[in-house]
């Protein structure tokens, strides 16, 4: 299977050519004709805007004249300078690049196909620059794909087999594992726990109803003192905004937190949101212990996604290229979590690790 780049950066130069082309001669004549001031210097500023984007236009057509040629089969994997039997390959990822937590909500970046090379083998190219280990090269960046990044995916899946990274490789590296059916897990498994005590969860409750039945009882009353029965229906219109601010505190304090794992997935449901659940399909793997790189020392679940997949779970981060999602501390369960280990082993033991 063959994959290219050609169309999409030919698509992108054109583009950023056409829009720019027309700009960079109208703030040029805009700038010539102005006599002077700020008008002057806005008509400079979009000028220097307008040909910036046009020289991103220039150098995108320019990187086709580069060579680029990506093909795998079963024998191995073809680039422009070389051919790579897949004895010569250790491992092949998609990482996506690193992601600080200032870059506000989580929003990962396409990813670049990594190839490792096996002890012994080299490409003619010689070591990238600004590779931290001499044997990975990128191979190509998903922003210039030509083709669905599924195709990308399935064909890695397909003809690269265990040396395809579905995790971090200190999780679970790059070797061959015995699959198995999450069906032989056995029934799902819950775990469920209340945030505040059976006492306060009781007071919420009776402070909501209490909340919920203030306007229509003044209403009711105020009715009767001045002997008009439909001033009742004024209160109406007041109780609807409180008994939905009412019904949401109390969904927030009394719903348990529900964690469920089962043949299907995984299900997170927090107190007061829909729950979220995610197919085995969809990730790669799913780890318990201290979260990476941050000085947090309470153990979480972690699940990482599959290659390809973006979880809808809102706490996200990379970890060595690989998106990874927090559930929850485990301290947030029943017996701070210890049976969560077991549970994830009966069902997807080739998935599970130890983040220590």
């Amino acid at each position: 299977m063959e994959f290219t780049i050609s169309g999409r950066i030919r698509r992108r130069g054109r583009r950023l050519i056409g829009w720019s082309a027309p700009g960079v001669l109208g703030t040029a004549a805009w700038a010539a004709a102005a006599d002077g001031g700020s008008a002057r210097r806005g008509a400079l500023a979009l000028l220097v805007l307008c040909t910036g984007l046009l020289l991103r236009g220039v150098l995108e057509l320019r990187r086709l004249r580069r060579p680029f040629r990506l093909v795998m089969d079963d024998t191995g994997i073809t680039l422009h300078d070389a051919r790579l039997p897949w004895g010569a390959v250790e491992s092949i990822a998609l990482r996506h690049p690193p992601r600080s937590a200032e870059d506000g909500a989580f929003d990962p970046a396409p990813p670049r196909l990594v190839l490792r090379l096996a002890r012994g083998a080299e490409l003619p190219r010689g070591r990238e620059r600004g590779a931290a280990d001499p044997r990975e090269h990128t191979l190509l960046d998903c922003t210039d794909l030509d083709q669905p990044r599924a195709e990308l995916v399935g064909a890695l899946r397909e003809f690269a087999g265990h040396r395809f990274e579905t995790s971090p490789r200190h999780l679970l590296p790059p070797i061959p594992r015995d699959a198995r059916s999450p069906e032989l897990g056995g029934a799902e498994r819950q775990f469920t726990a209340h945030r505040n005590s059976r006492a306060v969860r009781l007071a919420v409750t009776a402070t909501a109803a209490a909340i919920c039945a203030v306007p229509p009882a003044g209403a009711v009353a105020l009715g009767r003192a001045l002997g008009s029965a439909p001033l009742a229906l004024l209160g109406l219109p007041f109780a609807a905004p409180l008994c939905w601010a009412s019904v949401r505190m109390v969904r927030r304090q009394v719903r348990p937190l529900r964690l469920r794992i089962g043949p299907e997935g995984i299900g997170l449901r927090e107190p007061a949101e829909p729950e979220v659940f995610v197919r085995w399909s969809e990730i790669g793997a799913v780890a318990t212990g201290r979260l990476p790189h941050t000085v947090e020392a309470h153990p979480h679940l972690v699940v990482y996604a599959a290659p390809g997949s973006v979880l809808p779970f809102p706490r996200g981060f990379v970890d060595r290229g690989h998106l990874g999602y927090v559930l929850l501390r485990l301290d947030q369960l029943p017996d701070r979590g210890r049976g969560l280990p077991d549970a994830l082993r009966a069902f997807v033991p080739d998935r599970w690790a130890d983040l220590g």
